[in-house]
């Protein structure tokens, strides 16, 4: 039986939760309505701003636009030809990803290009990547890697897991280094992006540029899903059907000591 102080609690927490979601949809929904009167009035950081609520429909939820691609193309497409750089950046990766626009690789790379020449750094990290893959321009490991390692020292997250691909590689890196590679791979997982914390893993799992360690390998994966609350379940066990019996056997006695097994 629920002890009714707590029953009163729990209904005055979700009122309370009703109230802020309500007020949260009423404040985006001005927002949305401010932005289009903005951007009609040619306001370019309102027809931005519209765009992206558009492109990504994240505000969807809460008084904002349901997710339409293309009408966010719409909006990103004049403020790209008069030069605006967060605009060519996302526009050129709508032509990459082929959302709201046929894909193309080499518009995304013009529009990365010419934002990445303004010196928006995001736009650096976006053509890294088309350099290194040989997408929409011919190949150019040492122009990635200078792209790549600016733009991962000014903490673009993606660029740090890109940069370590680049240390990685004898044959195509232009600076062979493993374990700089594990110093991006491990700031990347810290901040919770998924190939960050797989690449590190592998680092441990096969001794790349650290020292090799099964347990850290796993640990990796541990420390993710709690700072993250997402599950690495299937992770985990690809990891482990990997390992030697030894090495499961180090491991059970570590996750053991150290509860990670544990349902609570």
């Amino acid at each position: 039986m629920i002890d009714p102080l707590v029953r009163t609690s729990v209904r005055a927490l979700v009122l309370v939760l009703g109230i802020s979601t309500s007020a949260t949809a009423q404040g985006q929904s001005e927002r949305y309505e401010k932005l289009q009167a903005d951007a009609a009035r040619g306001d370019t950081d309102a027809m931005y701003e519209l765009g992206e609520m558009y492109y990504l429909g994240t505000q969807a939820r809460h008084g904002g636009p349901e997710r339409d691609t293309e009408r966010g193309v719409e909006l990103f497409r004049p403020l790209a030809e008069a030069g605006h750089a967060r605009a060519q950046w996302r526009l050129g990766w709508a032509y990459e990803m082929g959302s709201g626009v046929e894909r193309d690789a080499e518009t995304a790379y013009r529009l990365y290009t010419d934002s990445a020449a303004q010196g928006f750094i995001h736009a650096k990290q976006t053509l890294g990547k088309l350099y290194i893959d040989g997408r929409g321009t011919a190949p150019d490991f040492d122009r990635a890697y200078d792209l790549l390692r600016e733009a991962a020292e000014a903490d673009v997250v993606r660029a740090m897991t890109d940069l370590a691909r680049l240390y990685q590689d004898p044959d195509r890196g232009p600076v062979y280094d493993p374990s700089r590679a594990v110093h991006w791979l491990r700031i990347s997982a810290e901040h919770n992006q998924p190939t960050g914390v797989r690449g590190l893993s592998e680092a441990y799992l096969n001794g790349i540029g650290v020292e090799r360690d099964p347990v850290a390998a796993l640990r990796v994966y541990v420390e993710y899903e709690e700072r993250s609350g997402r599950a690495q379940t299937t992770a985990m066990l690809r990891l482990l059907a990997q390992l030697s019996n030894a090495d499961r056997a180090l491991v059970d006695r570590v996750a053991e000591a150290e509860n990670w097994l544990s349902d609570d």
